[in-house]
């Protein structure tokens, strides 16, 4: 992708290619290109923060003005996507939101790519047109060699993953980095209300010389709230009292804050896909 202009929304400021925000009393957006000319047969790679249906109005704005000067080729860049875990029917009377709602606006663009990091499951790469899937192991390379950089660090780092499906995930993660110990977490939910009930981690290795010496990391696509994490956290310290448990996450949304979360975590680490996050127990990547 040689010789690619940027269309930041994300971050105006650094953006190859200026344009303004416009906003409207009843509230639409549009955007404007300041300097159009240049445009004409050039690929243009549009980057979003695809948080909210505003942010897909943007998106689609900037499409339509690029096309309007006559780009050659339009790629869209969305680290984070709206709906991703939406990714099915939850009830009779539900609608697939990412199948039947967010993915054909999208496609109805007509990309020339769409780049996603870490996407929360294949349902999206089955739905979406010129789907291209970023994996998350850049983000983890940064965190386990900031947990963990001494000689033989692959020895002492435990992977954990949450549930059984977000294995495939943590299983690639460990081929990668050449990681041995990998165990997976069991929720029981309640089958009426789809609450965690409990948390269990069979299989937690057993360090013959010092429990101390093993770090905990657990790594996930996305953290919302983090209650998943922290009675995940809770349940691999029932086990071995003097755990150091680690937090690795591509997309840190945490709405509850990190009040709870860094009760139980020696640290965090997230990209800035979501949003840009000041905390003193996270670590954040930039992925823009």
């Amino acid at each position: 992708m040689a010789n690619v202009s940027t269309l930041n929304l994300a971050y105006p400021e650094n953006s190859q290619i200026p344009f303004r925000i416009n906003r409207f009393p009843d509230g639409q957006q549009s955007i404007t290109l300041q300097e159009p000319g240049f445009l004409q047969n050039t690929a243009v790679k549009i980057y979003t923060r695809l948080n909210t249906f505003q942010d897909l109005e943007l998106v689609i704005c900037a499409t339509q003005a690029l096309r309007n000067n006559s780009v050659s080729q339009i790629f869209l860049y969305s680290p984070y996507f709206i709906g991703a875990r939406s990714d099915r029917r939850f009830t009779p009377g539900d609608v697939n939101y990412l199948k039947q709602v967010i993915c054909p606006i999208i496609n109805s663009q007509k990309f020339d790519a769409v780049m996603v990091l870490d996407p929360h499951s294949d349902v999206l790469e089955a739905c979406l047109d010129n789907f291209e899937k970023i994996d998350n192991h850049l983000i983890v390379k940064y965190a386990l060699e900031d947990i963990d950089n001494k000689n033989g660090a692959q020895d002492r780092i435990v992977l954990v993953s949450p549930d059984a499906g977000a294995y495939k995930k943590i299983f690639d993660v460990a081929q990668k980095f050449k990681i041995e110990k990998v165990v997976t977490a069991m929720k029981h939910r309640d089958i009426n209300t789809g609450q965690i009930n409990s948390t269990e981690v069979p299989n937690l290795p057993i360090n013959t010389s010092s429990d101390e010496d093993f770090k905990y990391v657990i790594v996930d696509d996305i953290c919302d709230g983090g209650r998943t994490f922290v009675e995940l956290a809770k349940a691999i310290q029932n086990q071995r009292p003097d755990a150091k448990i680690y937090l690795i996450v591509t997309h840190g949304i945490f709405s509850a804050g990190f009040d709870e979360l860094s009760k139980w975590f020696e640290k965090i680490y997230a990209s800035n896909s979501v949003k840009d996050v000041e905390n003193s127990q996270l670590t954040q990547f930039n992925v823009f």
